[in-house]
């Protein structure tokens, strides 16, 4: 029987077309030579999942994505149906989640198996969930760090606004001029520091000096501590001793001793006895201050007029000098002499020393074993005080001494008979 060449055309075409679908299934991951299960899956989104979009079990790609559609429910939920190869069941209470197999975002359905002894069966719906994409999770950990970031320049606002109002104009003046005062501080501390190190190097010996000092102190106290020790206890025993002696029979005699004294101060206010008196008595008062009196005039006429009561011999006043009987009739009108003293000395000090080079006719006097010095006679007195200033830069204690007719007298007195006499 002859085929004609349409039948064969016909036949050809078929051919292609089953040989086309199948090739496109199987490139869809639908072989039509396996037994397959297939599984339906409901989320709420699917973020990019698409149909042939790999299934995978443990890193290993069981099945392919078949279908997806809404749901029946008209809720918004798609609804998704997947293949596996072979008769694999999956555990009861597994999850289907859809996650992102690489880092371009390919999204593909991993199943989390669980060890359930007890099977969906086929075009059974599975729990599905997503995980969330590289997106929502850079979000979630930046939006901690985004809440932090404005919290922190909510606080930075806050704190400029602040330091804006305290740092006005004013402050700032205040703060420069503060400023420089520390810094005018701090060269006045090393200028002082300075110094210090000038005088700790200048006053370096004096220093060890004064250390060295110490610690021989400090020795001789470590050497006699025996001795602080013995003194510590004599002064125990000396308080040990006052406390056992009778103080109350002492102050006892005290008190005693006080009365007495009282009653014999009552007896001399009451003028009773010689002691009372001597005190009370106004008239006894008066004939002493007069006796005083005429003893003082005596003894100043003895002074002057001596030929009064002495013809022979002196008066060892304390001088190597003798007054003897003179046959010269000098006038009570005799001019005054002045003279610096100098200095008094107990021990003799040579008249040519250089300590008197200044001056002239040192003339040296010994009272009582006193040496006293003096320089300069002349009856001006004017021309002594002159002298006298600058006697004291060389002789703090000069003074001033007057002489009539060899006999030392008042310098206020000689003074202003010598004013009247000029």
């Amino acid at each position: 029987m002859k085929i004609s060449r349409y039948t064969k055309l016909g036949i050809l075409i078929t051919f292609s077309i089953v040989v086309f679908l199948w090739g496109m299934n199987y490139l869809k991951g639908i072989d039509f030579f396996k037994n397959n299960t297939t599984y339906h899956v409901i989320y709420d989104r699917i973020d990019g999942l698409l149909e042939s979009s790999a299934v995978m079990m443990n890193g290993y790609e069981v099945g392919q994505v078949k279908n997806i559609s809404f749901s029946e429910a008209n809720d918004g939920r798609l609804l998704v149906s997947f293949s596996m190869e072979g008769d694999f069941l999956i555990p009861q209470g597994s999850v289907a989640r859809i996650i992102s197999s690489d880092i371009m975002g390919t999204r593909s359905i991993k199943l989390i198996i669980t060890d359930s002894k007890e099977y969906f069966q086929s075009n059974d719906t599975i729990p599905g969930s997503v995980e969330s994409g590289l997106t929502e999770q850079v979000s979630m950990q930046v939006l901690p760090l985004k809440n932090k970031a404005e919290e922190l320049l909510s606080s930075l606002d806050s704190a400029i606004t602040v330091i804006t109002y305290v740092f006005n104009a004013e402050t700032r003046k205040n703060l420069s001029e503060s400023f420089a005062h520390i810094n005018q501080t701090i060269l006045n501390l090393e200028e002082t520091s300075g110094q210090l190190n000038q005088l700790i190097l200048s006053e370096k010996g004096n220093l060890q000096t004064i250390l060295g000092n110490l610690a021989q102190i400090s020795t001789t106290l470590s050497q006699n501590s025996d001795n602080f020790s013995n003194i510590a206890d004599n002064l125990s025993s000396i308080s040990d001793s006052i406390a056992g002696s009778q103080i109350k029979e002492l102050l006892t005699d005290f008190s005693e001793s006080a009365a007495g004294i009282n009653e014999i101060i009552e007896k001399i206010n009451t003028s009773e006895g010689t002691a009372g008196l001597l005190i009370n008595d106004q008239a006894l008062y008066s004939n002493l201050t007069s006796l005083s009196s005429s003893l003082d005039y005596l003894l100043n006429d003895l002074r002057n007029n001596p030929k009064r009561y002495v013809h022979f011999s002196a008066f060892d006043l304390g001088k190597n000098l003798y007054i003897t009987p003179q046959s010269s009739n000098e006038s009570n009108d005799s001019s005054y002499i002045f003279k610096l003293h100098l200095i008094s000395s107990s021990s003799r000090i040579d008249p040519n020393s250089n300590m008197f080079s200044d001056f002239q006719n040192i003339e040296e006097v010994e009272i009582s074993g006193i040496y006293n010095y003096m320089a300069e006679s002349t009856s001006n007195p004017n021309e002594i005080l002159n002298k006298l200033d600058s006697t004291k830069q060389l002789f703090p204690d000069a003074s001033i001494v007057a002489f009539k007719n060899g006999r030392q007298v008042k310098l206020e007195k000689a003074l202003r008979k010598s004013e009247q006499h000029n």
